[in-house]
């Protein structure tokens, strides 16, 4: 794991025991419906009334939507929570949005994250580690189609066949 990563998920008061991924992936595993027909969306702003504004459109999406209004709570409802989508504010007090995308993807790779900021001064560094980034000038259009492409994205990996090991793998012999 990353030493930002690692320091992220610290700072957000989670200790390794509880955010270790194979433990974290297991327990959501269990208590996550077989099927679900809602999408669950974590948002996480330090604009408390963005907050609010950004729950009551994606809940009309049809979206079940989590709600942190600061990065540690949002790493920690990510630990916790079945996701399908996370968006995170950039610039915020604390964890920034670079170092909550980093320790979202370092407890769940393969949950897709979202940078949403009014700065277009964004680190090299955040724009690898998010799989989007949307201006918070742009239009909500083009905001929901993110998201909406974010969420295909991850079902359609979710969809894709287990790797399967090959009779080479270990060193068997294929051919006579």
């Amino acid at each position: 794991m990353p030493r930002v990563a690692a320091s992220a998920v610290s700072r957000a008061g989670i200790t390794p025991v509880e955010w270790h991924p194979r433990r974290v992936t297991r327990t959501v595993a269990t208590r996550r419906p077989a099927c679900t027909s809602r999408p669950s969306l974590l948002w996480i702003d330090d604009y408390k009334p963005g907050l609010e504004l950004y729950r009551a459109m994606f809940e009309k999406l049809g979206f079940q939507v989590f709600t942190a209004s600061s990065g540690e709570e949002g790493v920690k409802l990510a630990a916790f929570n079945p996701l399908d989508v996370v968006v995170t504010d950039y610039e915020m007090p604390g964890m920034n949005g670079e170092a909550v995308a980093s320790a979202i993807k370092a407890i769940h790779p393969d949950i897709p994250v979202v940078l949403f900021s009014g700065t277009t001064f964004v680190s090299a560094r955040a724009l690898r580690i998010a799989d989007a980034f949307c201006d918070k000038a742009g239009s909500r259009i083009h905001l929901s189609s993110t998201i909406q492409r974010m969420l295909q994205k991850k079902r359609s990996l979710a969809l894709q066949p287990s790797a399967q090991g090959g009779a080479s793998d270990d060193r068997r012999r294929t051919v006579a």
